[in-house]
């Protein structure tokens, strides 16, 4: 399933108008190499991401087996620009919150400066599903990284890695972040609200409160089938499975307006 953030950040590089164009050969190795170099040296996964061309390169350092992923599958390359092997196990909530910042991200660095855009990264922190049920808190960044061409953005690098002890206690945990300046932007979360409807969260909180979908048809003067049509329409807008996926996400996302609603 597709969150609405996901689908307007593909929206986002599509019109760009770069997904016919060419990234010399030689720029592509370098930061293949500077990926690849991540992995090794970080124990992370770094995943280089031709926008251009809807392919991606993943290279896995040995924190492959607290994944529990495949030995054999330290590089892959994938049909798609996004790394859905990891984004999978990843909690909801974070997957949300990780969807938001990127096209925070976007939409801040696509209006400055060429010289200026690439100085800027955004860092999130994401609860992901390890080996025999171990969360484990990863650190990611993400950068869009200099081709020389005039088009933007047409290669995105993230790097995921385990987050040190000592750095769990941040206050800011999903930012943009000015490589020279040392100036940080925090994460907008009135943007996340903007993908529900005031309806789709009235029967969020419905939910919530332990109503079946024919009880809430009632409430709501709605038919049971237009009820579980919104109940869809919720999964696939976070990105989770199920219901009490979805109330998880909901009281991380609008825990103000719950209490008003």
């Amino acid at each position: 399933m597709e969150t609405d953030l996901k689908k307007n950040l593909s929206k986002s590089f599509a019109e760009r108008g770069v997904r016919n164009s060419n990234i010399d050969l030689s720029v592509l190795k370098k930061y293949k190499s500077y990926a690849k170099a991540f992995a090794e040296i970080h124990n992370g996964i770094a995943v280089l991401s031709d926008l251009s061309a809807n392919w991606s390169y993943t290279y896995i350092g040995a924190i492959a087996e607290k994944l529990h992923l495949p030995s054999n599958e330290k590089k892959l390359e994938i049909n798609s620009i996004w790394e859905d092997f990891l984004l999978e196990r990843v909690y909801p909530d974070d997957l949300v919150v990780k969807h938001a910042l990127e096209l925070q991200f976007l939409n801040l660095v696509k209006n400055m400066d060429v010289e200026e855009r690439f100085h800027y990264q955004a860092n999130s922190i994401l609860r992901v599903a390890g080996k025999d049920g171990q969360t484990i808190l990863m650190s990611h960044e993400i950068f869009y990284l200099d081709t020389g061409c005039k088009e933007f953005p047409q290669l995105a690098l993230c790097c995921y890695s385990i987050m040190p002890e000592a750095e769990r206690s941040g206050t800011i945990r999903n930012y943009i972040f000015n490589q020279v300046t040392g100036a940080v932007y925090p994460l907008h979360e009135a943007g996340l609200k903007t993908s529900l409807s005031a309806r789709e969260k009235e029967i969020l909180n419905c939910i919530k409160a332990g109503m079946i979908s024919k009880s809430i048809a009632v409430k709501l003067g709605l038919s049971i089938n237009t009820v579980n049509r919104h109940r869809q329409n919720i999964l696939q807008k976070l990105r989770v499975r199920n219901s009490h996926e979805a109330v998880s996400v909901f009281n991380r996302l609008f825990q103000e307006e719950n209490e008003t609603i």
